[in-house]
């Protein structure tokens, strides 16, 4: 009988945990449809607008690793429902919001109580020791991250924009009951040197060097010299910083000991910075230049989500027949032909041609994921798997929110005006030509370190 009550108390702690992870993906591509309205209504320009998706992003990518920390000082069941309780008052606090600035805001912390749950339920994972749970977090955040526009469309398209927020409600207080209920109550934990190990000068001097670089993106093609300065300034002193942090909040000394690992983070924050651009940049065009309502661009823009649900899915078994390198060139290349494919996109393009783009843009979404999660896992330092684990999660929040700001920096001051999809493609074209180029070279350098590394006699 305990058995059997243990067994059914883990099942409600992994629902309570998967529903709760799932609802970074979901807030974060649901938006993607909104955007044209929530421009219209507060009258802004689309590059003001991207705000409320920039602000989500860099708050997650602060916020998740530094959560981390806290999860494992005081627990995974207190963080877990404080971070779900104030994601929902931020989400009703959204819909509620009369002006831009004060929606940015109520993102910004509904990012930060969202960002709780993943790292929360990668310690109770790690503590019940049932390794499915994992996979069961992969598979609902990606099915997420896919129904999300279609989602919002509808949402959008039936009751405004409000209520992509409103709908986060009974999730967020059903997951928090549950998981009270389910995981059990923490020992009173030490909380000494709580601030200290989450390294707040570290965390401000990443956060303002990625501003810069948003900064810089928005000010294309012109140059921001304040965004240079940050970038410079916050980037340097940032390095100065953690090599000499006895708790860094990113261990630069043990990264810089495998280039290897630095180059596939750089890889993958290139990558998000293509894929997001599509993903971020097609809605508004869709929606303004072609005029279609906020229900049916989410339709047409679901096979670029659908179609990375299906790759990651058999990305496993292509890497096995194929390799990771041959695996990661495909995908990079399809890549470089889906962005490639929106320079010829006008008002006369047909909505098929969309949808077909869609799949081709989904495809090395999954590819690629994977293969740079394996060369990841393959090349962090000894003993740091779970650092590298949430640098790669902050590569691809610092790819969406460079992605984010590219669009805003191509998208016209009018806001009755469309967003013209062609300057934005062909910057989206050539990051995606540096990715393949990046990882042509490492496939290579790879091959000539198996062939000059020493063989064993036997």
């Amino acid at each position: 009988m305990t058995t059997v009550r243990a067994t059914r108390k883990t099942r409600l702690a992994l629902a309570a945990l998967l529903s709760g992870t799932m609802l970074a993906p979901l807030n974060s591509s649901m938006i993607a449809v909104a955007l044209a309205p929530i421009q219209r209504d507060f009258a802004q320009p689309l590059a003001t607008t991207t705000w409320v998706v920039t602000v989500f992003y860099l708050t997650a990518c602060v916020c998740q690793p530094v959560l981390g920390r806290v999860a494992d000082r005081v627990g995974p069941r207190k963080l877990f429902a404080a971070g779900l309780a104030v994601a929902a008052i931020a989400s009703a606090a959204a819909a509620l919001a009369t002006s831009l600035p004060l929606l940015v805001l109520c993102r910004c912390v509904q990012a930060a109580g969202v960002s709780a749950a993943f790292p929360c339920a990668m310690v109770v994972i790690r503590r019940s020791g049932d390794t499915t749970g994992l996979s069961a977090v992969a598979t609902v955040n990606t099915t997420a991250g896919a129904v999300g526009p279609v989602l919002g469309g509808l949402l959008t398209s039936w009751a405004g924009w409000q209520a992509i927020f409103w709908v986060n409600l009974p999730v967020m207080l059903g997951a928090l009951v549950l998981a009270w209920r389910a995981i059990g109550p923490e020992e009173r934990a030490a909380r000494g040197g709580l601030i200290r190990s989450i390294d707040p000068v570290g965390v401000i001097l990443f956060a303002a060097a990625v501003v810069g670089l948003l900064d810089l993106m928005l000010a294309v093609p012109r140059v921001s010299v304040p965004g240079l300065a940050a970038v410079v300034v916050a980037g340097a002193g940032f390095l100065w910083w953690e090599r000499r942090a006895a708790e860094p909040f990113v261990d630069v000394r043990a990264l810089g000991a495998a280039p290897g690992m630095v180059l596939v983070l750089g890889t993958f924050v290139l990558f998000n910075l293509a894929y997001y651009g599509a993903f971020y940049g097609l809605p508004p065009w869709l929606q303004t230049a072609l005029g279609f309502d906020a229900a049916h661009t989410g339709l047409l823009i679901m096979p670029i989500a659908a179609t990375s649900v299906v790759a990651t899915v058999l990305g496993g078994r292509v890497m096995r027949r194929f390799g990771v390198g041959r695996t990661l060139l495909a995908g990079g290349g399809l890549l470089l032909a889906g962005v490639a494919a929106i320079i010829s996109f006008g008002t006369a393009t047909p909505a098929w041609a969309v949808v077909v783009d869609g799949v081709v843009l989904g495809v090395p979404y999954g590819l690629c994921n994977l293969g740079l999660q394996r060369l990841m896992y393959e090349r962090a330092p000894a003993g740091m798997s779970g650092v590298v684990g949430g640098l790669f999660q902050s590569a691809r929040y610092v790819g969406a929110i460079l992605a984010v700001g590219l669009v805003g920096a191509f998208a016209p001051g009018d806001p009755a005006l469309p967003i013209d999809p062609r300057g934005l493609a062909v910057a989206m074209t050539s990051v995606a030509a540096v990715v393949i180029v990046v990882l042509a070279h490492d496939l290579r350098r790879s091959r000539h370190d198996e062939i000059s590394s020493p063989k064993p006699d036997g």
